[in-house]
């Protein structure tokens, strides 16, 4: 009968050594998964960060090439009407021809340019006056 208890002891300690090694290796198991989550909810944190503002980034590059079209249009439009206000003064010199009209009447030619040369010269002391 003692040989049956004692056989029946061991039996029970080796089931409890075994119970423990199970335990401790499944809560290391256990460990290692919540630190492998923990580490995944960190990384998902970090992606959804970086992609934010990659899309503010993006949002801003955006409206940032907006204005620069909107820019690009309104100089566009400006040399349109330059173009226009240089190919209309191309033509009223075309229409008189200043050689022929200054070898004609240079009485004429001598009093607007220097009236014009006067308006600019008194323009310049007006722009350059340092009391203004």
């Amino acid at each position: 009968m003692w040989q049956i208890a004692g056989v029946l002891g061991a039996a029970l300690v080796m089931g409890g050594v075994s119970f423990k090694v199970y335990y401790d290796r499944t809560e290391a198991e256990k460990d290692a998964l919540q630190a492998e989550l923990q580490t995944s909810i960190n990384n998902q944190q970090v992606l959804e960060n970086t992609i934010r503002d990659q899309n503010n980034r993006i949002a801003q590059a955006i409206e940032a090439q907006k204005q620069q079209q909107e820019q690009i249009q309104g100089l566009q439009e400006k040399n349109r009407e330059a173009t226009e206000e240089v190919s209309s003064l191309r033509q009223k010199f075309a229409r008189h021809d200043l050689n022929n009209l200054s070898l004609r009447k240079p009485g004429l030619i001598e009093k607007i340019v220097n009236k014009a040369t006067k308006e600019v010269g008194d323009e310049l002391a007006q722009i350059t006056d340092p009391n203004r």
